[in-house]
């Protein structure tokens, strides 16, 4: 069932990569198209997603909902699905992350149902 859920953003145009990752950097699941070292990618991750958790927190704003990398070669988008639970998208340059970002929320709920 996740992977069915999964496949819902690698089937769109420049993604390459859809990853679960707990906060420990544990990865749950993941579905990519080339070759990515999915450990580092969750260690790396998770620190990201703590170090931004904590600026919202200092900054007294709502709590983080997305945390967004633009690299030359690649963007990284990253979201909290749960407390101690993130989803991690990697595309191109070209993809649209407007489309990413409104798959994300209309499956949500289907992810953490087939966790």
């Amino acid at each position: 069932m996740l992977k069915d859920i999964l496949n819902k953003f690698i089937i769109l145009e420049g993604v390459t990569s859809v990853t679960i990752i707990r906060d420990d950097g544990e990865v749950v699941d993941s579905l990519d198209t080339r070759e990515i070292d999915d450990i580092q990618l969750a260690a790396v991750v998770s620190f990201v997603m703590a170090e931004s958790k904590a600026m919202a927190q200092k900054l007294g704003k709502d709590p983080l909902t997305m945390v967004y990398l633009e690299f030359r070669d690649y963007m990284l988008l990253s979201a909290p699905l749960k407390d101690q639970l993130f989803i991690v998208v990697i595309a191109k340059p070209t993809a649209n992350i407007a489309l990413i970002n409104a798959e994300l929320k209309k499956n949500h709920q289907n992810i953490l149902q087939s966790l």
